[in-house]
């Protein structure tokens, strides 16, 4: 891997020096403590109950034999195939040290990687008021759940409880994203930011290739969800410098150090649920498979990012054509169902909402944009009912019973004596079983 980044990055100079202000980087690094602390990972506080599923992932790859397996019930093997980048750098602290602190190890992991995010944000280079408030901004950003609900349910919701699947479909606040499932959420907003950052440049194929093997061993989404977005980028790259200036060989590297990566993802895909929202869901399907009528989808769209997007479009000054390809996929992602939590809309909706948040974060923190006259006043209305999301899931964390963590139960315990479909995949149905250990009887 290092090679191939070396390789990429060659004829250029790897040095960039940021812009940022000494005194701005120290908040940027108070704040990633900060939101991190708060995910269930740290276990500093209360955790989700998706973590428990992902400490079993994490505890399996400190204690088993790889690659990681377990038993079927008529005794084959399955291989655990998910997207485990995220745990990868915890799971060698653990290797090492054991597991008495690995905890510490997921939570300076995650810092790191929310550092990054909020370093690579529009953000204000300098501290001051303007880039409080474009923090506040982003820990805060979400669509308008509370008011859905009260629509829908002509009653006021629960506080604190989840507010994001107050119909069959949810599109997470980054708050919402960071607490319950950082092992997608950060490689996915790194990767959209690499992209929006040098969409304009020659460096912008590289890059991209760079980072496509890079982030398919944390989540695929990223990369599905980033699909659109490239076509956008690869064309105005193409018109600006020609197709003699395509970097063929990075192309053909990423391709081939990719490969691997993919028949490992594909190992047993087919078998995860999936179908078109028009098909009938199964008997005893939990919320994310339930029917959506055309009122309950008008009422979602509308509440979680259209009304923004309608009033945050007369001012924009640049990406108009990444922000509307947001919009359009925002409004089709609901058509098609993934995985048992409906995985397509949890995870690929993340890169179209950042495009959103670029757009918040340009139109509002310029100065001189929020005049006595200006719409922007009813996008931060919306943005204000959006917060509540958030403020739910970080009051919830922080006041909820502590949860500490357990390694020792493996994830075929956590899920009944057999992992769901799609964390794990037969081995016999893959080419590489030729090129993998032979695991042994002995289930983990």
């Amino acid at each position: 891997m290092i090679y191939f980044i070396a390789r990429v990055f060659r004829p250029w100079p790897a040095v960039w020096r940021s812009q940022h202000a000494w005194s701005a980087v120290v908040l940027l690094i108070v704040t990633s403590c900060a939101w991190a602390a708060f995910g269930g990972g740290s276990h500093f506080m209360y955790a989700n109950a998706d973590w428990k599923i992902r400490d079993a992932v994490l505890g399996d790859l400190v204690n088993a034999e790889w690659p990681v397996h377990y038993l079927s019930a008529d005794g084959a093997p399955l291989i655990l195939r998910s997207a485990i980048g995220y745990f990868l750098p915890p799971a060698l602290f653990g290797k090492i040290f054991g597991l008495a602190h690995m905890d510490l190890a997921v939570y300076a992991w995650t810092t790191l990687g929310v550092l990054i995010f909020l370093l690579m944000l529009p953000l204000p280079r300098r501290a001051g008021w303007r880039l409080a408030l474009g923090l506040l901004l982003v820990v805060s950003f979400g669509g308008m759940d509370f008011l859905g609900q009260v629509i829908t349910t002509g009653s006021m919701p629960i506080f604190p409880l989840r507010l994001e699947w107050w119909v069959p479909l949810s599109y997470s606040s980054l708050t919402g994203q960071l607490l319950w499932a950082p092992n997608h959420c950060l490689p996915i907003w790194i990767a959209t930011l690499l992209y929006f950052r040098h969409r304009k440049g020659s460096e912008l194929l590289p890059v991209a290739t760079a980072a496509l093997p890079l982030t398919l061993i944390w989540t695929p989404f990223a990369a599905i969800g980033l699909l659109p977005f490239a076509m956008i980028g690869t064309a105005n790259y193409l018109q600006r410098f020609g197709w003699p200036s395509v970097p063929w060989n990075t192309i053909v590297a990423a391709a081939a150090f990719s490969l691997p990566v993919v028949l490992f993802l594909l190992i047993d895909a087919g078998q995860i649920a999936s179908a078109l929202v028009t098909v009938a869901s199964p008997p005893m399907a939990n919320v994310a498979w339930q029917p959506l009528s055309l009122r309950a989808y008008l009422l979602f769209v509308s509440c979680e990012f259209l009304f923004l997007a309608l009033v945050l479009a007369p001012h924009l000054r640049h990406a108009r054509a990444e922000f509307w390809v947001a919009v359009l996929v925002l409004l089709g992602l609901p058509l098609i169902r993934f995985g048992p939590s409906n995985d397509f809309g949890l995870r690929l909706s993340a890169p179209a909402l950042l495009i959103m948040l670029a757009a918040c974060l340009a139109a509002l923190l310029e100065k001189g944009r929020l005049s006595s006259r200006s719409s922007l006043w009813m996008a931060c209305l919306f943005l204000a009912v959006g917060a509540h999301t958030a403020f739910n899931e970080l009051w919830r964390a922080a006041t909820f019973n502590r949860s500490p963590p357990d390694y020792q139960r493996t994830l075929a315990d956590r899920q009944g004596g057999q992992p769901a479909t799609h964390y794990v995949g037969r081995l016999g149905s893959t080419p590489l079983q030729h090129f993998l250990r032979t695991p042994s009887r002995k289930p983990q």
